[in-house]
């Protein structure tokens, strides 16, 4: 599979050399800006903001898609089919990215994302939305070139199969975790992405299955001791997340000062910024009724 993919690579690379001719100024800082729409700190602002005041369950559901789906899957098919991005020195590359090449993480996390959510809100002005963001971040990558046209179209079949796939075992597995004491669900929740992070330990893998077992802890902890509701006017839902977002933030940016980074560490922070998100700021805006408690 790796020789076939990188038997496209020249192709690929006489594609990258005709895209790079049609460049301006204008088109590079719409491109910069449209890749950034799939970067970290565009995750971080979305992912509270469902979860804290919009649509609760669709927030874990899609939390478990994009961290296990997209983060840690993409990262592992990256480091398994081992492909160098494009190196052709006639290439003025816009961005610096140190990742392998094939899939490529832009097209399929998008597509995973916003598929997802196109699937839970059901309205064909979303769709048309959702599809055409897909499609401009994947070009992006094209366009920046960091990506061979295979990578991308790669990732977004990958995308496309790893959403299905989670659309069709989400409604059978959860009823039954769901039925588990919450305690069970603490263990297999917490253990199962840390004995996934020892068997295959990277960079990568330790910020997408410490986010996880950090969920796995925070969740049913929440379900027992706070069960917040995302209810309430406009003005309550922003102060509620400003507060969430300093609590986020704290833990984001202390923990990555102070502990060493290598990756057990990386995983442990990111399991602690995991509970500070889906426990500790809803059980502190609970207390400072910001939210509702009570309520799943």
């Amino acid at each position: 599979m790796t020789d076939w993919l990188l038997s496209l690579n020249d192709w690929g690379t006489q594609f990258l050399l005709a895209l790079q001719q049609a460049r301006t100024p204008t088109l590079n800082a719409l491109f910069l800006f449209i890749t950034e729409l799939h970067g970290d700190n565009f995750y971080l602002f979305i992912f509270p903001l469902l979860y804290w005041c919009l649509n609760k369950q669709l927030a874990v559901r899609l939390a478990y898609l994009f961290f296990f789906g997209y983060d840690f899957c993409n990262g592992f098919l990256k480091d398994l089919f081992h492909t160098p991005r494009p190196f052709d020195p006639r290439l003025e590359v816009l961005v610096t990215e140190t990742s392998y090449a094939f899939p490529s993480g832009h097209a399929q996390g998008s597509l995973m994302f916003w598929g997802y959510l196109a699937l839970a809100v059901r309205r064909t002005w979303f769709w048309i939305g959702a599809t055409a963001l897909v499609l401009l971040i994947s070009f992006s990558r094209l366009y920046l070139g960091i990506h061979f046209p295979h990578d991308v179209v790669g990732g977004l079949l990958i995308g496309l199969v790893l959403l299905a796939l989670f659309v069709w075992l989400q409604p059978r597995v959860s009823p039954v975790v769901a039925r588990w004491p919450w305690l069970q669900q603490v263990a297999v929740g917490a253990l199962l992405p840390l004995l996934i992070f020892l068997l295959v330990r990277s960079e990568t893998s330790a910020r997408a299955l410490g986010l996880l077992c950090g969920a796995g802890i925070a969740l049913p902890l929440e379900a027992q001791t706070v069960r917040f509701a995302v209810s309430g006017p406009p003005v309550q839902r922003l102060l509620r997340f400003l507060v969430g977002f300093v609590v986020l933030l704290t833990f984001y940016l202390g923990l990555s000062a102070v502990l060493p980074h290598t990756d057990i560490m990386r995983f442990i922070r990111y399991a602690i910024v995991g509970i500070a998100m889906l426990w500790l700021a809803p059980w502190l805006m609970v207390r400072l009724r910001l939210a509702p408690g009570g309520k799943v």
